[in-house]
Protein backbone atom coordinates (compact mmCIF):
# COMPACT_ATOMS: atom_id res chain seq x y z
CA UNK A 1 0.00 0.00 0.00
CA UNK A 2 1.27 3.52 -0.53
CA UNK A 3 1.30 6.44 1.55
CA UNK A 4 -1.75 8.74 1.46
CA UNK A 5 -1.99 12.44 3.51
CA UNK A 6 -2.56 11.26 6.97
CA UNK A 7 -4.83 14.56 7.38
CA UNK A 8 -7.19 13.69 4.21
CA UNK A 9 -7.36 9.87 5.76
CA UNK A 10 -8.06 11.29 9.32
CA UNK A 11 -10.89 13.29 7.74
CA UNK A 12 -12.04 10.81 6.36
CA UNK A 13 -12.71 8.68 9.20
CA UNK A 14 -14.24 11.69 10.65
CA UNK A 15 -16.73 12.10 7.88
CA UNK A 16 -17.63 7.86 8.17
CA UNK A 17 -18.22 8.47 11.58
CA UNK A 18 -20.87 11.40 11.18
CA UNK A 19 -22.91 8.89 9.03
CA UNK A 20 -23.77 7.68 12.34
CA UNK A 21 -25.85 10.25 13.60
CA UNK A 22 -27.34 10.42 10.15
CA UNK A 23 -28.65 7.13 10.80
CA UNK A 24 -30.66 7.97 14.18
CA UNK A 25 -32.07 11.03 12.16
CA UNK A 26 -32.83 8.76 9.42
CA UNK A 27 -34.49 6.08 11.40
CA UNK A 28 -35.52 7.80 14.22
CA UNK A 29 -37.52 10.28 12.13
CA UNK A 30 -39.54 7.12 10.36
CA UNK A 31 -40.39 5.42 13.98
CA UNK A 32 -42.97 7.04 16.39
CA UNK A 33 -42.73 10.27 17.92
CA UNK A 34 -41.97 7.98 21.26
CA UNK A 35 -39.05 6.33 20.33
CA UNK A 36 -37.18 9.52 18.88
CA UNK A 37 -35.11 9.71 21.78
CA UNK A 38 -34.16 5.89 21.71
CA UNK A 39 -33.04 5.78 18.78
CA UNK A 40 -30.50 8.48 19.32
CA UNK A 41 -29.56 6.16 22.39
CA UNK A 42 -29.50 3.19 20.18
CA UNK A 43 -26.61 4.91 18.26
CA UNK A 44 -25.17 6.86 21.01
CA UNK A 45 -24.67 3.02 22.33
CA UNK A 46 -23.25 1.75 19.57
CA UNK A 47 -20.74 4.48 19.30
CA UNK A 48 -19.46 3.98 22.63
CA UNK A 49 -19.31 0.37 23.13
CA UNK A 50 -17.78 -0.63 19.72
CA UNK A 51 -15.38 2.04 20.71
CA UNK A 52 -13.60 0.13 23.63
CA UNK A 53 -14.27 -3.42 22.17
CA UNK A 54 -12.65 -1.65 18.87
CA UNK A 55 -10.08 -1.08 21.59
CA UNK A 56 -9.57 -3.89 23.00
CA UNK A 57 -9.28 -6.67 20.92
CA UNK A 58 -11.75 -6.07 18.32
CA UNK A 59 -8.95 -4.11 15.82
CA UNK A 60 -6.84 -6.90 17.12
CA UNK A 61 -9.37 -9.61 15.69
CA UNK A 62 -10.28 -7.95 12.66
CA UNK A 63 -7.06 -6.28 10.62
CA UNK A 64 -3.97 -6.60 13.31
CA UNK A 65 -4.18 -10.44 15.02
CA UNK A 66 -1.91 -12.98 13.04
CA UNK A 67 -4.58 -15.69 11.25
CA UNK A 68 -6.85 -18.27 13.56
CA UNK A 69 -9.38 -21.14 12.78
CA UNK A 70 -8.33 -21.10 9.03
CA UNK A 71 -8.46 -17.41 8.40
CA UNK A 72 -11.66 -16.85 9.93
CA UNK A 73 -10.50 -14.40 12.60
CA UNK A 74 -7.04 -12.77 13.71
CA UNK A 75 -6.21 -13.68 17.66
CA UNK A 76 -7.08 -10.65 19.83
CA UNK A 77 -3.71 -10.44 21.21
CA UNK A 78 -1.35 -8.86 18.52
CA UNK A 79 -3.12 -6.01 18.61
CA UNK A 80 -4.53 -5.45 22.34
CA UNK A 81 -5.45 -1.94 23.11
CA UNK A 82 -3.99 -0.35 19.73
CA UNK A 83 -0.27 -1.70 20.72
CA UNK A 84 0.68 -2.29 16.80
CA UNK A 85 0.09 0.88 15.90
CA UNK A 86 0.70 3.31 19.06
CA UNK A 87 3.45 3.85 20.09
CA UNK A 88 5.20 6.41 22.61
CA UNK A 89 8.03 8.27 21.00
CA UNK A 90 9.34 10.48 23.83
CA UNK A 91 5.42 10.42 25.96
CA UNK A 92 4.39 11.07 22.41
CA UNK A 93 2.39 8.38 20.16
CA UNK A 94 3.43 9.92 16.78
CA UNK A 95 4.01 6.40 15.32
CA UNK A 96 3.54 5.55 11.71
CA UNK A 97 1.60 2.58 10.23
CA UNK A 98 4.41 0.49 8.26
CA UNK A 99 1.77 -0.08 6.01
CA UNK A 100 -0.16 2.39 5.10
CA UNK A 101 2.07 5.53 6.05
CA UNK A 102 -0.86 6.82 8.37
CA UNK A 103 0.08 8.37 11.80
CA UNK A 104 -0.92 8.03 14.80
CA UNK A 105 -3.51 4.53 14.35
CA UNK A 106 -5.55 6.56 12.04
CA UNK A 107 -6.21 3.09 9.81
CA UNK A 108 -7.59 1.88 13.39
CA UNK A 109 -9.83 4.75 13.61
CA UNK A 110 -11.18 4.48 9.81
CA UNK A 111 -12.18 1.26 10.65
CA UNK A 112 -13.68 1.56 13.42
CA UNK A 113 -15.90 4.58 12.40
CA UNK A 114 -17.26 1.66 9.56
CA UNK A 115 -17.99 -0.58 12.59
CA UNK A 116 -19.64 2.20 14.46
CA UNK A 117 -21.99 2.48 10.94
CA UNK A 118 -22.44 -1.45 10.59
CA UNK A 119 -24.01 -1.64 14.44
CA UNK A 120 -25.85 1.54 13.81
CA UNK A 121 -27.92 0.28 10.92
CA UNK A 122 -29.32 -2.43 13.00
CA UNK A 123 -30.86 0.23 15.08
CA UNK A 124 -33.17 0.83 12.55
CA UNK A 125 -35.29 -2.66 13.22
CA UNK A 126 -34.92 -2.10 17.10
CA UNK A 127 -36.05 0.98 17.90
CA UNK A 128 -39.31 1.29 20.25
CA UNK A 129 -38.74 -1.92 21.53
CA UNK A 130 -35.86 -3.59 23.04
CA UNK A 131 -34.00 -2.45 26.45
CA UNK A 132 -31.30 -0.54 26.14
CA UNK A 133 -29.04 -2.12 28.82
CA UNK A 134 -29.38 -5.08 26.77
CA UNK A 135 -28.56 -3.58 23.49
CA UNK A 136 -24.97 -2.52 24.99
CA UNK A 137 -24.21 -6.42 25.79
CA UNK A 138 -25.54 -6.94 22.11
CA UNK A 139 -23.13 -4.89 20.64
CA UNK A 140 -20.30 -5.68 22.43
CA UNK A 141 -20.99 -9.29 21.39
CA UNK A 142 -22.07 -8.77 17.74
CA UNK A 143 -18.69 -6.46 17.53
CA UNK A 144 -16.44 -9.47 18.56
CA UNK A 145 -18.52 -12.49 17.23
CA UNK A 146 -19.68 -10.80 13.89
CA UNK A 147 -18.12 -8.04 12.71
CA UNK A 148 -14.48 -8.34 13.34
CA UNK A 149 -14.63 -12.06 12.11
CA UNK A 150 -15.93 -11.23 9.09
CA UNK A 151 -13.99 -7.94 8.54
CA UNK A 152 -10.55 -9.95 8.79
CA UNK A 153 -12.65 -12.59 6.40
CA UNK A 154 -12.92 -9.93 3.72
CA UNK A 155 -10.16 -7.50 4.01
CA UNK A 156 -7.90 -8.27 7.14
CA UNK A 157 -6.12 -11.17 5.45
CA UNK A 158 -8.31 -13.91 6.06
CA UNK A 159 -10.36 -16.25 4.10
CA UNK A 160 -11.60 -13.93 1.55
CA UNK A 161 -8.65 -11.92 1.14
CA UNK A 162 -5.91 -12.04 -1.56
CA UNK A 163 -4.30 -14.43 -0.31
CA UNK A 164 -7.03 -16.17 1.53
CA UNK A 165 -7.93 -19.78 0.95
CA UNK A 166 -10.60 -18.95 -0.99
CA UNK A 167 -9.72 -16.81 -3.70
CA UNK A 168 -6.69 -18.96 -4.24
CA UNK A 169 -9.01 -21.65 -4.71
CA UNK A 170 -11.26 -19.63 -7.25
CA UNK A 171 -8.34 -18.22 -8.82
CA UNK A 172 -9.62 -14.23 -8.50
CA UNK A 173 -10.21 -12.60 -5.20
CA UNK A 174 -13.47 -11.19 -3.87
CA UNK A 175 -14.15 -7.02 -4.59
CA UNK A 176 -15.78 -5.18 -2.19
CA UNK A 177 -14.64 -1.67 -2.09
CA UNK A 178 -16.26 0.08 0.72
CA UNK A 179 -17.54 -2.45 2.78
CA UNK A 180 -20.98 -3.73 1.16
CA UNK A 181 -20.60 -7.17 2.66
CA UNK A 182 -19.39 -6.07 6.44
CA UNK A 183 -21.73 -2.48 6.48
CA UNK A 184 -24.82 -3.34 4.71
CA UNK A 185 -25.20 -7.66 4.21
CA UNK A 186 -23.97 -8.44 7.57
CA UNK A 187 -26.35 -5.46 9.57
CA UNK A 188 -29.68 -6.24 7.40
CA UNK A 189 -29.17 -9.97 8.01
CA UNK A 190 -28.48 -9.80 11.25
CA UNK A 191 -31.37 -7.40 11.72
CA UNK A 192 -33.92 -9.92 9.95
CA UNK A 193 -32.14 -12.80 11.99
CA UNK A 194 -32.84 -10.23 15.49
CA UNK A 195 -36.74 -9.60 14.19
CA UNK A 196 -37.27 -12.94 13.72
CA UNK A 197 -36.56 -13.50 16.79
CA UNK A 198 -38.17 -10.68 19.31
CA UNK A 199 -40.99 -10.34 17.12
CA UNK A 200 -42.16 -7.06 15.23
CA UNK A 201 -43.46 -4.01 16.73
CA UNK A 202 -46.79 -4.46 18.95
CA UNK A 203 -48.53 -1.90 17.33
CA UNK A 204 -48.16 -3.24 13.31
CA UNK A 205 -50.00 -3.87 11.61
CA UNK A 206 -53.40 -3.05 12.45
CA UNK A 207 -53.85 -3.99 16.34
CA UNK A 208 -55.59 -7.80 15.47
CA UNK A 209 -55.21 -7.21 12.02
CA UNK A 210 -53.25 -10.74 11.28
CA UNK A 211 -56.36 -12.39 13.84
CA UNK A 212 -58.84 -10.54 11.16
CA UNK A 213 -57.59 -12.30 8.05
CA UNK A 214 -59.62 -15.10 7.84
CA UNK A 215 -62.40 -12.44 7.83
CA UNK A 216 -61.16 -10.13 5.01
CA UNK A 217 -60.88 -13.60 3.33
CA UNK A 218 -64.90 -14.76 4.03
CA UNK A 219 -65.93 -11.77 3.44
CA UNK A 220 -65.62 -12.59 -0.46
CA UNK A 221 -68.47 -10.76 -2.32
CA UNK A 222 -69.39 -8.52 0.33
CA UNK A 223 -69.90 -5.66 0.21
CA UNK A 224 -67.54 -2.33 0.06
CA UNK A 225 -69.26 -0.77 3.13
CA UNK A 226 -68.94 -3.94 5.18
CA UNK A 227 -65.64 -4.24 4.21
CA UNK A 228 -65.03 -0.26 4.74
CA UNK A 229 -66.67 -0.67 8.45
CA UNK A 230 -64.48 -3.74 9.69
CA UNK A 231 -61.33 -1.62 8.54
CA UNK A 232 -62.54 1.46 10.56
CA UNK A 233 -63.37 -0.29 13.83
CA UNK A 234 -59.39 -1.59 13.38
CA UNK A 235 -58.18 1.72 13.20
CA UNK A 236 -60.57 3.23 15.51
CA UNK A 237 -59.44 0.80 18.22
CA UNK A 238 -55.37 1.19 17.04
CA UNK A 239 -55.78 4.74 17.70
CA UNK A 240 -57.45 4.01 20.86
CA UNK A 241 -54.57 2.22 22.08
CA UNK A 242 -51.95 4.11 20.42
CA UNK A 243 -52.85 7.42 22.40
CA UNK A 244 -50.19 8.49 24.09
CA UNK A 245 -49.45 11.73 26.85
CA UNK A 246 -46.97 13.08 24.63
CA UNK A 247 -48.95 13.81 21.26
CA UNK A 248 -47.90 18.17 20.83
CA UNK A 249 -50.50 18.67 18.83
CA UNK A 250 -54.09 20.10 19.78
CA UNK A 251 -57.14 17.72 20.18
CA UNK A 252 -58.56 19.66 17.28
CA UNK A 253 -55.96 18.76 15.38
CA UNK A 254 -55.36 15.53 16.58
CA UNK A 255 -59.35 14.65 15.50
CA UNK A 256 -59.18 16.33 11.93
CA UNK A 257 -55.94 13.61 11.85
CA UNK A 258 -57.93 10.88 13.04
CA UNK A 259 -60.60 11.59 10.57
CA UNK A 260 -58.97 12.19 7.61
CA UNK A 261 -57.04 8.48 8.24
CA UNK A 262 -60.97 7.08 8.52
CA UNK A 263 -61.54 8.42 5.46
CA UNK A 264 -58.64 7.18 3.89
CA UNK A 265 -59.01 3.76 5.01
CA UNK A 266 -63.00 3.77 4.02
CA UNK A 267 -61.61 5.12 0.24
CA UNK A 268 -59.14 2.17 0.22
CA UNK A 269 -61.73 -0.18 1.74
CA UNK A 270 -64.24 0.63 -0.78
CA UNK A 271 -61.63 -0.24 -3.77
CA UNK A 272 -60.92 -3.10 -2.38
CA UNK A 273 -56.96 -1.94 -1.58
CA UNK A 274 -56.28 -3.47 1.93
CA UNK A 275 -52.37 -3.09 1.88
CA UNK A 276 -51.52 0.45 2.27
CA UNK A 277 -53.76 0.75 5.32
CA UNK A 278 -51.84 1.69 8.26
CA UNK A 279 -51.58 2.37 11.57
CA UNK A 280 -47.64 3.42 10.91
CA UNK A 281 -45.77 6.46 9.41
CA UNK A 282 -42.86 8.90 9.71
CA UNK A 283 -43.26 11.24 12.57
CA UNK A 284 -40.96 13.29 10.82
CA UNK A 285 -40.05 13.99 7.78
CA UNK A 286 -37.92 16.54 7.73
CA UNK A 287 -35.31 14.28 10.30
CA UNK A 288 -35.60 11.29 7.53
CA UNK A 289 -34.66 13.96 4.81
CA UNK A 290 -31.97 15.97 6.53
CA UNK A 291 -30.60 12.26 8.04
CA UNK A 292 -29.63 11.28 4.55
CA UNK A 293 -28.18 13.48 3.47
CA UNK A 294 -25.86 13.52 6.29
CA UNK A 295 -25.40 9.82 5.70
CA UNK A 296 -24.97 10.77 1.78
CA UNK A 297 -22.16 13.29 2.93
CA UNK A 298 -20.15 11.10 5.23
CA UNK A 299 -20.68 8.24 2.12
CA UNK A 300 -18.41 10.35 0.45
CA UNK A 301 -15.84 10.34 2.84
CA UNK A 302 -16.07 6.29 3.16
CA UNK A 303 -14.77 6.35 -0.74
CA UNK A 304 -11.51 8.64 -0.25
CA UNK A 305 -10.86 6.91 2.43
CA UNK A 306 -11.54 3.32 1.23
CA UNK A 307 -9.07 4.09 -1.50
CA UNK A 308 -6.36 4.20 0.21
CA UNK A 309 -3.48 2.52 -1.36
CA UNK A 310 -5.13 2.97 -4.87
CA UNK A 311 -3.71 6.50 -6.42
CA UNK A 312 -6.48 8.30 -8.00
CA UNK A 313 -9.42 6.16 -6.83
CA UNK A 314 -10.73 8.03 -4.46
CA UNK A 315 -12.26 10.80 -7.15
CA UNK A 316 -13.78 8.09 -9.24
CA UNK A 317 -15.52 6.35 -6.41
CA UNK A 318 -16.91 9.47 -5.34
CA UNK A 319 -18.94 10.14 -8.63
CA UNK A 320 -19.60 6.39 -8.95
CA UNK A 321 -21.49 6.36 -5.88
CA UNK A 322 -23.08 9.82 -6.48
CA UNK A 323 -24.64 8.50 -9.73
CA UNK A 324 -25.42 5.57 -7.96
CA UNK A 325 -27.33 7.48 -5.46
CA UNK A 326 -28.90 9.84 -7.81
CA UNK A 327 -30.36 7.20 -10.20
CA UNK A 328 -31.54 5.12 -7.48
CA UNK A 329 -33.38 7.83 -6.22
CA UNK A 330 -34.93 8.88 -9.44
CA UNK A 331 -35.84 4.68 -10.12
CA UNK A 332 -37.81 4.60 -6.75
CA UNK A 333 -39.19 7.99 -7.19
CA UNK A 334 -40.74 6.82 -10.51
CA UNK A 335 -41.76 3.68 -9.72
CA UNK A 336 -44.08 5.26 -6.39
CA UNK A 337 -45.42 7.23 -8.81
CA UNK A 338 -46.52 4.47 -10.66
CA UNK A 339 -47.30 3.27 -7.45
CA UNK A 340 -49.22 5.04 -5.36
CA UNK A 341 -49.43 8.33 -7.47
CA UNK A 342 -47.05 10.42 -5.30
CA UNK A 343 -43.10 11.24 -4.88
CA UNK A 344 -42.75 11.18 -1.39
CA UNK A 345 -39.62 12.77 0.59
CA UNK A 346 -38.93 9.67 2.63
CA UNK A 347 -39.01 7.43 -0.94
CA UNK A 348 -36.41 9.66 -2.00
CA UNK A 349 -34.53 9.31 1.13
CA UNK A 350 -34.71 5.36 1.02
CA UNK A 351 -33.67 5.69 -2.82
CA UNK A 352 -30.51 7.62 -2.07
CA UNK A 353 -30.19 4.95 0.97
CA UNK A 354 -30.12 2.30 -1.28
CA UNK A 355 -28.02 3.67 -3.96
CA UNK A 356 -25.67 3.98 -1.65
CA UNK A 357 -25.26 0.99 -0.03
CA UNK A 358 -25.38 -0.71 -3.65
CA UNK A 359 -22.29 1.28 -4.39
CA UNK A 360 -20.17 0.13 -1.44
CA UNK A 361 -18.85 -2.66 -3.28
CA UNK A 362 -18.82 -1.70 -6.95
CA UNK A 363 -18.19 2.46 -6.91
CA UNK A 364 -14.40 1.68 -7.98
CA UNK A 365 -15.08 -0.92 -10.43
CA UNK A 366 -18.35 -0.27 -13.00
CA UNK A 367 -18.18 2.04 -15.58
CA UNK A 368 -20.65 5.21 -15.51
CA UNK A 369 -22.91 3.85 -17.86
CA UNK A 370 -22.73 1.10 -15.55
CA UNK A 371 -23.47 3.03 -12.26
CA UNK A 372 -26.21 4.18 -13.57
CA UNK A 373 -28.21 0.72 -14.48
CA UNK A 374 -26.66 -0.28 -10.98
CA UNK A 375 -28.80 3.11 -9.51
CA UNK A 376 -31.72 2.17 -11.39
CA UNK A 377 -32.28 -1.81 -11.05
CA UNK A 378 -31.37 -0.85 -7.19
CA UNK A 379 -34.06 1.89 -6.96
CA UNK A 380 -37.02 0.08 -7.98
CA UNK A 381 -36.25 -3.56 -6.46
CA UNK A 382 -35.69 -1.90 -3.56
CA UNK A 383 -39.23 0.09 -3.53
CA UNK A 384 -40.96 -3.11 -4.68
CA UNK A 385 -39.53 -4.77 -1.56
CA UNK A 386 -40.28 -2.38 0.88
CA UNK A 387 -43.82 -1.83 -0.14
CA UNK A 388 -44.01 -5.71 -0.32
CA UNK A 389 -46.24 -8.41 1.94
CA UNK A 390 -42.97 -10.26 2.77
CA UNK A 391 -41.40 -7.09 4.75
CA UNK A 392 -44.53 -5.42 5.56
CA UNK A 393 -45.63 -8.18 7.35
CA UNK A 394 -43.00 -7.94 10.03
CA UNK A 395 -43.51 -3.98 9.75
CA UNK A 396 -41.47 -1.02 8.68
CA UNK A 397 -38.82 -1.80 10.98
CA UNK A 398 -37.70 -4.21 8.28
CA UNK A 399 -36.42 -1.00 6.14
CA UNK A 400 -33.07 -1.88 6.79
CA UNK A 401 -33.31 -5.09 5.18
CA UNK A 402 -35.68 -4.46 1.93
CA UNK A 403 -33.08 -1.04 1.40
CA UNK A 404 -29.42 -1.63 2.86
CA UNK A 405 -29.50 -5.50 2.39
CA UNK A 406 -30.90 -6.10 -0.75
CA UNK A 407 -29.11 -3.08 -2.09
CA UNK A 408 -25.88 -4.32 -1.41
CA UNK A 409 -26.31 -7.93 -2.44
CA UNK A 410 -27.15 -6.33 -5.83
CA UNK A 411 -24.11 -3.98 -5.68
CA UNK A 412 -22.03 -6.76 -4.59
CA UNK A 413 -23.17 -9.15 -7.61
CA UNK A 414 -23.03 -6.19 -9.65
CA UNK A 415 -19.19 -6.13 -9.43
CA UNK A 416 -19.67 -9.75 -11.35
CA UNK A 417 -21.60 -8.76 -13.89
CA UNK A 418 -20.17 -4.77 -14.90
CA UNK A 419 -16.40 -4.99 -13.19
CA UNK A 420 -14.42 -3.43 -16.50
CA UNK A 421 -12.00 -5.85 -15.98
CA UNK A 422 -13.54 -8.83 -14.41
CA UNK A 423 -17.25 -8.94 -15.22
CA UNK A 424 -19.29 -11.00 -16.76
CA UNK A 425 -20.99 -8.63 -19.62
CA UNK A 426 -16.87 -6.90 -19.59
CA UNK A 427 -14.67 -9.89 -19.86
CA UNK A 428 -16.97 -13.12 -20.76
CA UNK A 429 -15.24 -14.90 -17.36
CA UNK A 430 -17.77 -15.68 -14.66
CA UNK A 431 -14.89 -15.82 -11.95
CA UNK A 432 -15.49 -12.81 -10.30
CA UNK A 433 -19.28 -13.43 -10.62
CA UNK A 434 -18.85 -16.95 -8.77
CA UNK A 435 -16.55 -14.99 -6.08
CA UNK A 436 -19.44 -12.08 -5.52
CA UNK A 437 -21.57 -14.93 -4.82
CA UNK A 438 -19.52 -16.81 -2.49
CA UNK A 439 -18.73 -13.50 -0.44
CA UNK A 440 -22.59 -13.01 -0.02
CA UNK A 441 -23.05 -16.84 0.99
CA UNK A 442 -20.62 -16.77 3.78
CA UNK A 443 -21.77 -13.13 5.16
CA UNK A 444 -25.42 -14.25 4.88
CA UNK A 445 -25.12 -17.54 6.63
CA UNK A 446 -22.40 -16.26 9.66
CA UNK A 447 -23.91 -12.64 10.23
CA UNK A 448 -27.32 -14.69 10.22
CA UNK A 449 -26.76 -17.79 12.42
CA UNK A 450 -24.68 -15.80 14.67
CA UNK A 451 -26.88 -12.91 15.32
CA UNK A 452 -29.97 -15.82 15.43
CA UNK A 453 -28.49 -17.24 18.42
CA UNK A 454 -27.12 -14.28 20.25
CA UNK A 455 -30.80 -12.57 20.10
CA UNK A 456 -32.05 -15.95 20.99
CA UNK A 457 -29.81 -16.12 24.07
CA UNK A 458 -30.25 -12.42 25.37
CA UNK A 459 -34.23 -13.05 24.89
CA UNK A 460 -33.90 -16.19 27.12
CA UNK A 461 -31.28 -15.21 29.80
CA UNK A 462 -32.81 -11.77 29.89
CA UNK A 463 -35.58 -10.52 28.57
CA UNK A 464 -34.44 -8.27 25.64
CA UNK A 465 -37.96 -6.98 24.68
CA UNK A 466 -39.80 -4.58 26.57
CA UNK A 467 -43.59 -5.25 27.28
CA UNK A 468 -46.04 -4.43 24.97
CA UNK A 469 -47.78 -1.82 27.83
CA UNK A 470 -44.47 0.11 27.51
CA UNK A 471 -43.95 -0.24 24.06
CA UNK A 472 -47.43 1.11 24.05
CA UNK A 473 -46.95 4.13 25.36
CA UNK A 474 -43.49 4.73 24.12
CA UNK A 475 -39.94 3.57 24.83
CA UNK A 476 -38.53 6.97 25.42
CA UNK A 477 -40.44 7.26 28.50
CA UNK A 478 -39.96 3.41 29.69
CA UNK A 479 -36.46 3.20 29.03
CA UNK A 480 -35.10 6.67 29.19
CA UNK A 481 -37.11 8.45 30.80
CA UNK A 482 -37.84 11.50 28.97
CA UNK A 483 -39.79 12.51 25.89
CA UNK A 484 -37.85 13.92 22.17
CA UNK A 485 -40.94 16.71 22.44
CA UNK A 486 -41.88 17.06 25.71
CA UNK A 487 -44.31 20.99 25.65
CA UNK A 488 -46.02 20.15 29.26
CA UNK A 489 -42.97 20.99 31.35
CA UNK A 490 -44.24 18.12 33.85
CA UNK A 491 -41.38 15.56 34.43
CA UNK A 492 -42.99 11.95 34.48
CA UNK A 493 -40.72 9.84 36.77
CA UNK A 494 -39.83 6.56 35.23
CA UNK A 495 -40.54 4.64 38.52
CA UNK A 496 -44.37 5.77 38.00
CA UNK A 497 -44.23 4.68 34.45
CA UNK A 498 -43.22 0.86 35.78
CA UNK A 499 -45.94 0.86 38.18
CA UNK A 500 -48.29 1.86 35.56
CA UNK A 501 -46.66 -0.94 33.48
CA UNK A 502 -47.10 -3.63 36.52
CA UNK A 503 -50.50 -3.41 36.45
CA UNK A 504 -51.47 -3.63 33.09
CA UNK A 505 -49.60 -6.90 32.99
Amino acid sequence: MTAIDPQWALLAAALVFIITPGIALFYGGRERATSMVNMMMLSAGAIAVTTIVWTLWGWSMAFAGKDMIGGVVGDPVSGLLLRDSMVADHGIFTSMDANTGLAGGIPAAFRLACAVVAVALITGALAGRVRYAIWLIFVAVWVTLVFAPLAHMVCGGGLLSPNGAISQALGIQVHDFAGGSLLHVAAAVSALAIVLIIGGHAHFPLKNFVLHTKSFATLGGANSEHKGNLVRALLMEVAKSNKTNDSAASSDDSKAKGDSSLENASELAANGNFSNVSARAPHNVPFVVLGIFIIWFGWLGLMIGSSVGLPGVAGYAWVSSTITASASMLAWGVTERLRSGCFSAVGAASGIMAGLAASAAAADVIAPLWAVVLGAIVGVVTCLATHSKTFTRYDGALHVVSVNGIAALIGIIAVGLFADASGLLSTGDWHQLIAQICLLAITILYSGAVSALLAFGLEKLFGWRISEAKERKGVDLADQGERAYDFSGIAQEKSAIDAEDKTQM
